[in-house]
């Protein structure tokens, strides 16, 4: 399902300072710059209380925590710093429709298959007795004598099995703008509401408050979700493979001529066997893929734990 897209903000990086309360007339430490010019302070001077002053911050909307955005700069010295980014863009093909076996095709259906030939060349264009599978267990049947030129034997076609396409998102396909999360001194917190433009921030994607009409979406990490892969519908294509050993007694364990029942057409091993045989299926080589080309996808870039930057 798709979600619609996050935000904007600017191509340059951003730092985002995050300090006072989601009160209204929250009381602050200022940092008193002594008629500085509005920003922020980069060298942390005052970080030991000694040039901060009891103020109060504007009023800060209800839920909300007030921030500071410092355009085109790390975090100053001395202050907190974790990243995030904004802006998350995806990439052509950064959803996939891949296939998904939700149910193997069965193997142990149906009878395994013989056929021979007496020519020089291996061809076994001719059918031979077909044995009833038996897992492995130990089944008598007639006297089989081996004088042909070669033989083969074929596990039957898988059937059943079930498939459906799942979408899938590349994250190397997705990307953002890096900021940095910056948190004012916990000596001079007030220096978060000593800006030319305050703003404040709220954790998801919400409407920004009356007076705070600039938005920002930022996020720990930059995703995408894909709209699904359509009614597009798969088939199972398998091929089941195994091996038909036949013995001179009635466990199962003595005189031991096996032929693997993968189609291979091979000389006469031997010019007796019998009178019992065991088949047995090998998982191992039993495989099933969904047949057809896959649909495609459309990626929407979104942001992980978005917090919304609202400006004034």
């Amino acid at each position: 399902m798709g979600v619609r897209s996050l935000g904007v903000a600017s191509a340059f990086s951003l730092a985002l300072v995050f300090a006072c309360g989601g009160a209204a007339d929250n009381p602050l430490l200022d940092y008193d710059s002594g008629g500085g010019d509005g920003g922020i302070d980069t060298d942390a001077e005052g970080t030991d209380g000694g040039n901060c002053d009891q103020t109060k911050c504007p009023p800060i909307p209800a839920g909300f925590t007030v921030v500071t955005l410092a355009q085109g700069q790390a975090c100053p010295s001395g202050w907190g710093s974790n990243d995030a980014v904004t802006s998350p863009t995806a990439s052509d093909g950064a959803c996939t429709c891949a296939c998904n076996v939700s149910q193997q095709p069965n193997c142990t259906q149906d009878d395994v298959t013989r056929a021979f030939d007496d020519g020089a060349n291996a061809t076994c264009g001719n059918a031979a007795t077909s044995f009833p599978q038996n897992q492995g267990g130990c089944t008598a049947f007639q006297g089989l004598y081996l004088n042909h030129g070669h033989y083969s034997a074929t596990a039957p076609a898988p059937s059943g099995g079930a498939c459906t396409y799942d979408a899938h998102v590349d994250q190397g396909k997705v990307s953002g703008t890096p900021v940095h999360v910056c948190s004012a001194p916990p000596s001079c917190p007030g220096l978060a509401c000593k800006s030319g433009s305050m703003c404040v921030a709220q954790d998801g994607d919400v409407a920004c408050p009356q007076g705070f009409d600039k938005k920002t979406l930022v996020g720990s990490a930059a995703t995408a979700t894909c709209d699904g892969c359509g009614a597009a519908t798969c088939a199972v294509a398998g091929t089941c493979s195994g091996k038909i050993s036949f013995f001179t007694d009635t466990q199962c364990q003595a005189g031991e001529v096996d032929f693997n029942a993968d189609g291979s057409c091979v000389g006469n091993p031997a010019q007796t066997i019998g009178p019992y045989y065991s088949y047995s299926t090998d998982i191992s080589l039993a495989k099933a893929d969904c047949a057809g080309t896959p649909p495609t996808a459309t990626a929407t870039a979104s942001l992980e734990n978005p917090k919304t930057i609202c400006c004034q």
